[in-house]
């Protein structure tokens, strides 16, 4: 008889975790009404970070979301809302995060961007050095990103006005948005983040597929 993940013990520890995690963010997460419309395809949905008492923002679920044309948007719900003096972190780390993506995705592929499906694939980058450009690349993203002055205005959640903190550094944004209950933090193309519909709905299940609505 086949052996069901739960018969494992490490494995159903492992799912007790998540569904304790999830247990934790029970209640309303961000998402873009209709993402189709705006041309975005959803990537991914994932709880990320950790339970820190240190820093309560670092517990966040992720609906990431990338445009036809490749670029990318992300909609992270913050289990916690940070504290206001914790709020200018939070924006710049995002405004960052945003900036630094394609750096991953140069390090990570191989591959040329215009190759044909089956040429040869170059030797990947020495680790090394790719670990050094990178440092210094982030470097300069974090400086860059610490010159721009945040903005205070209003973004629209659940179609109401809502305060908001944005930066804004070499065409993306990063918005920090307060909630009834919680916080959100959206990044992407500053041509794209105010057109999009934010709307927070009730977290649904990671697990099997489920799609009603967790209590």
């Amino acid at each position: 008889m086949d052996e069901s993940p739960t018969d494992d013990p490490q494995r159903s520890g492992a799912w007790d975790q998540v569904d304790a995690r999830l247990a934790r963010f029970s209640g309303d997460v961000g998402e873009i009404a209709d993402p189709l419309t705006w041309g975005l395809d959803l990537e991914e949905e994932a709880l990320t970070g950790q339970d820190d008492t240190k820093d309560p923002t670092s517990e966040r679920f992720l609906r990431a979301y990338r445009t036809f044309a490749g670029e990318a948007m992300d909609v992270e719900t913050l289990r916690v809302g940070a504290a206001v003096d914790q709020v200018e972190d939070v924006v710049r780390a995002a405004a960052s995060g945003a900036l630094a993506a394609p750096l991953h995705a140069d390090i990570a592929a191989p591959v040329e961007a215009d190759a044909a499906p089956d040429a040869v694939t170059r030797p990947a980058p020495d680790f090394a050095d790719a670990y050094q450009d990178y440092r210094s690349a982030m470097r300069a993203i974090v400086a860059e990103v610490d010159q721009v002055p945040l903005s205070e205005g209003t973004f629209i959640v659940d179609g109401a006005l809502a305060a908001c903190t944005r930066l804004t550094v070499r065409g993306v944004s990063a918005i920090y948005v307060a909630t009834a209950e919680r916080a959100l933090v959206i990044t992407g193309p500053e041509d794209l983040v105010d057109r999009v519909d934010v709307v927070t709905q009730p977290i649904r299940s990671l697990l099997h597929g489920e799609t009603e609505d967790r209590a």
